[in-house]
């Protein structure tokens, strides 16, 4: 049939609910990837947040200031949604370490970005992470052992090799240290968070996870002696506001994405952040790549692209076949 002719018949109904669905299908997806591309985007800002707040405030006083501004604003949320609840019993042991991780990341990565390039620090971070999912993964949770995961795990170890031996040549041992330790916290948490999340919101375990930290890093303060806390009409106020919002709402704008998209797809894009953070290093305080924390850099982002990749290829393929 001539083209231009067939143009101008009529679309059945049919046809027209399938093409709008499949236009509401696309608009979705769009709308997820955008929104977990902020995410990332809001994640790799942490170094200039912490760059910009430099020595106005003190490592831990920062640290709890911060995690009270999330949960005054998370706490409404978790409350109209009615997701306040206790803790089984059965769940105390996963709980106490997952909320023990959160504990000891604020002070030591700020240490870190304010004494390192922010970049290095955000891979250092990065990786200690990939390889502490792994580990725990693999020795704890039992899951599947496999052959793509082995080689990631390969590539990560590799990775976390070139960059930290660079750190040490640039960089002074405890900053690069102190990004290794936030890595393997966080790592722990989001591995332990498994045996959660089928329980408890999201929502509900972000806010306990900021809430331990209020204490935690208050009693440090105190222990310390930190007592350097700005006027309140400081500008400083302003960049630690940013700082609190850009990791509250990483983590929202994260959460509804995976609701647009697969989790594996999400995953990948959530690898950006990454290069943002190692863009914002080079944009705002000129700092330099060399080749090899872009080899590492390659490594670490490909270690963890590959098992989501194969997901997402899987995903496809039974797509296919339905």
């Amino acid at each position: 049939m001539n083209l231009l002719v067939s143009s101008y018949l009529p679309v059945s109904p049919p046809r027209i609910r399938y093409n709008r669905a499949m236009k509401t299908t696309q608009r979705s997806h769009s709308k997820g990837i955008l929104l977990i591309l902020l995410s990332a985007l809001l994640l790799g800002s942490y170094g200039v947040w912490s760059r910009l707040l430099g020595d106005s405030f003190d490592g831990f006083s920062q640290g709890w200031i911060r995690s009270l501004l999330v949960c005054i604003i998370l706490l409404p949320i978790v409350l109209y949604k009615k997701q306040l609840v206790s803790i089984k019993r059965k769940d105390w042991k996963w709980l106490t370490v997952f909320l023990i991780a959160p504990s000891v990341t604020q002070a030591p990565i700020f240490y870190a970005f304010n004494n390192m390039d922010i970049g290095t620090a955000t891979l250092l971070l990065f990786v200690s992470l990939l390889i502490t999912m792994y580990v725990v993964g693999f020795f704890f949770l039992k899951e599947k052992v496999s052959s793509d995961k082995l080689f990631s795990l390969g590539l990560a170890i590799v990775g976390l090799l070139l960059i930290f031996s660079f750190s040490l040549e640039k960089f002074s041992l405890l900053p690069a240290a102190m990004a290794s330790l936030v890595g393997i916290a966080s790592g722990l948490q989001v591995s332990f968070s498994k045996k959660l999340s089928s329980s408890y919101s999201a929502f509900y375990l972000s806010f306990l996870s900021w809430l331990v930290i209020i204490p935690s890093h208050g009693l440090a303060a105190l222990w310390f002696g930190e007592q350097h806390i700005p006027p309140l009409f400081d500008i400083t106020w302003i960049y630690l506001l940013g700082y609190a919002f850009a990791g509250l709402f990483a983590f929202l704008f994260y959460i509804i994405g995976l609701k647009y998209i697969e989790a594996s797809a999400g995953g990948l894009i959530g690898l950006t952040e990454i290069i943002f953070g190692i863009l914002f290093g080079i944009l705002f305080f000129g700092e330099i790549l060399t080749v090899r924390i872009l080899v590492g850099a390659f490594l670490v982002i490909t270690a963890a692209a590959l098992p989501d990749i194969n997901d997402f290829v899987r995903q496809r393929k039974r797509r296919k076949k339905n």
